[in-house]
């Protein structure tokens, strides 16, 4: 029960719940951001259309992909908790910070509970698509006009707005719950998680560049 609680009372209060999440032995840090993979491919899991594009595939039932295709991006989403703590830990205590490699990546896991939530808008999307009945062999402009027709250009618009409101609430809240991992101001929480996310994505765009110009 304390978990479920904590899921809720981090949302509204990030540093209390953050302080009694890190004061236990049993953080559930890995657990919190399996449970943010399974939410976020709400949408993206269509075990039907599945069966209809894989039909030739006997080895496995349907489900059995599906499950090893969430348990496969869950780890994916866990090494890159582990990489960012260990980007975050160092940047923090450069920045007066006291949290160890442990605290910061349960502080960077808890951060990521509004994706948990994401599954109140994410369903009633599922749902709309689920009534759109679109064959495999209709035409592709009639289905885009269809969907557009019944709404479809608010539902997106809509639905990307929420992506971006929840992927900056993460952040945010990352800023309270790193801040008190590394016992310092939530505003230098902000700069640590910042910089802890801007450094890898400068070296992918870097190496990018690097290879383009070659």
């Amino acid at each position: 029960m304390d978990r479920l609680k904590d899921l809720v009372t981090i949302l509204y209060r990030p540093r209390e719940t953050m302080r009694r999440i890190l004061d236990r032995p049993d953080r559930w840090g890995p657990a919190v951001v399996f449970l943010a993979f399974v939410c976020a491919s709400v949408n993206d899991i269509d075990v039907r259309n599945a069966g209809s594009i894989l039909l030739n595939i006997k080895v496995f039932p349907m489900i059995a992909l599906v499950a090893v295709g969430i348990v496969a991006g869950a780890i994916l989403w866990v090494i890159a908790l582990y990489i960012l703590s260990w980007i975050a830990t160092p940047i923090g205590r450069m920045m007066g910070g006291t949290g160890t490699f442990a605290d910061v990546r349960a502080a960077l896991a808890w951060a990521m509970v509004p994706i948990v939530w994401s599954v109140l808008y994410r369903l009633p999307v599922v749902m709309f698509a689920q009534r759109m009945h679109i064959a495999p062999d209709v035409n592709a402009h009639r289905a885009v006009f269809d969907f557009m027709a019944h709404g479809g250009c608010s539902i997106v618009v809509l639905y990307l707005g929420l992506q971006l409101l929840f992927a900056l609430w993460c952040v945010a809240l990352a800023s309270f719950t790193v801040g008190e991992a590394q016992r310092f101001s939530t505003q230098k929480g902000f700069v640590n998680v910042v910089i802890a996310i801007a450094l890898p994505l400068m070296v992918i765009l870097a190496a990018i560049f690097t290879l383009r110009t070659r």
